[in-house]
């Protein structure tokens, strides 16, 4: 008899099966805080249910419990889910060698385009807005990207990519605004002149609406000239 047939492979060893379990379980929360983060998002912190996410996730109550305890805790699992998100991104951005400035509006289009795609960070960064969150960077989006943009636009008043009389907290703070202002503006049409179409007039043309990439870049370029001397790309 062959070797792998003599003895059980790791998975069917005692302590295999506690390894599957752990995965298994380890599965389930990661499942839950995407339900979590889905329903957050769709609903906000007051009118979402843990029944409604335990019904996204496609698990029981029970099991929802066994890994969560309140919706609070749920709450705060989604948050510091988006952070570490974020901050996992935006620290490769600073491990560039190019103008830190340059590494700051890489920064803000960056969390832009997560706020757009990534569910959980938009969640997270809404949460921050709905429930009392800890000034704490690893639950709070907020405080941790004005730390990031603080720390780099600070780099860039040391390598001279940002202008000398540039105050470097409201540089910051001015950035982070124009973050979070994009998460509303891309239900904005391109042309603010045009009025949209009555309901009623299904066939009359509509203003097609820009993303909070678009928004982004036309704030910066207009607010640049007052933060670098650097050419815009």
């Amino acid at each position: 008899m062959r070797q792998d047939e003599q003895q059980p492979n790791d998975k069917e060893r005692p302590g295999g099966r506690v390894v599957v379990k752990q995965e298994r379980s380890e599965r389930t929360r990661r499942n839950l805080i995407r339900a979590a983060s889905t329903v957050f998002d769709r609903s906000g912190y007051e009118r979402a249910t843990l029944s409604a996410i335990s019904e996204q996730a496609q698990v029981t109550k029970g099991a929802l419990f066994f890994h969560f305890a309140a919706k609070s805790d749920l709450a705060r699992a989604v948050q510091a889910q988006a952070c570490a998100t974020s901050e996992a991104a935006l620290g490769t951005l600073a491990r560039r060698e190019t103008p830190a400035f340059e590494i700051a509006t890489a920064m803000a289009h960056t969390l832009v385009d997560l706020l757009e795609t990534d569910m959980t960070v938009r969640a997270g960064a809404r949460l921050a807005q709905e429930i009392r969150t800890p000034d704490d960077p690893s639950l709070h989006c907020h405080i941790n990207w004005l730390g990031a943009l603080h720390g780099i636009l600070g780099r860039a008043r040391k390598d001279g990519s940002l202008l000398p009389d540039v105050d470097v907290r409201a540089a910051a703070a001015l950035m982070l605004s124009m973050i979070t202002g994009t998460t509303a503006l891309p239900r904005l049409p391109a042309d603010p002149a045009v009025r949209p179409p009555h309901p009623r007039q299904a066939s009359a043309p509509r203003s097609p609406q820009d993303t909070g990439t678009l928004w982004l870049t036309r704030m910066l370029h207009l607010t640049r000239p007052a933060l670098s001397n650097l050419p815009a790309n």
